[in-house]
Order: structure tokens, then sequence, then C-alpha cells
């Protein structure tokens, strides 16, 4: 009977580790994802051009025209799709900060229940 009460202990406490870990990453994600969420313009995308202000995003746009010079787009054409291209992007990281919300609370809440469960067995096999 002993030999089986360790194990459980060891059993729930590592239960208990993995369940803290797993809480921090998706506390950080879900602090991420807020932070985010409050300036969509400026989370990290290696691929995008910069949409800070239309005179970077402009910029960006003329030089990568430079390569093709057959179409140099005028400033209107420029705006509008400055403002498309920031329509989006404020678009794409709602969704992706509100997926990233919902998923790391749900972790967090199981990691909670499991932790208070597994820290129960603790408690009652304890000696």
């Amino acid at each position: 009977m002993d030999k089986k009460r360790n194990i459980i202990q060891v059993y729930a406490i590592i239960v208990n580790v993995v369940a803290i870990i797993a809480f921090l990453i998706s506390v950080t994600s879900l602090v991420s994802a807020l932070i985010d969420r409050n300036e969509p313009l400026y989370t990290s995308s290696y691929n995008d051009a910069d949409l800070s202000s239309f005179e970077k995003y402009k910029l960006d746009v003329l030089n990568s025209t430079n390569k093709d010079a057959s179409y140099v787009p005028d400033d209107d054409a420029i705006l509008k799709m400055y403002e498309d291209a920031k329509v989006e992007k404020i678009n794409k990281v709602d969704h992706q900060s509100f997926r990233t919300i919902v998923v790391s609370g749900l972790i967090i809440g199981f990691c909670i229940i499991l932790f208070a469960f597994h820290w129960g067995l603790v408690k009652k096999y304890s000696i």
C-alpha cells in the first residue's frame, strides 16, 4: 500500500509540474496576443511592408517598382493600396490574436483544473 501511495504522489507531482509549465507558456502567449491586439500595425511580419506610416509604405512600394519600371503607381493608387493593406493587416492580427486568446484561455483553464485535481491527490495520499 505504501508503494502504491508513493507512485500516486510521484505521478500527481509530475502532472502538477507539467500543468505549471503549460500554464506559464499559455500565459506568455495570452499576454503576447493581448499586446498584438492593441497595436496590430506593429506586429512582426517578415514578408509584409511597413504599415506604420503612409510615407514608409510608399517608399517600400516605390522601391519594389524600381525593379519593374514599366508601371509606377501614383500617390492616389499607393494611398488606396496602403489603406487596403492596413485594413487587411488589422483584420488578420485581430483574428490571430482572438484565436490565441481563446486557445490560451482554454489551456489555462484546463491547467488550473488539472493542477487542482492532482494537488488534491498529493494531499490525499501524503503521509
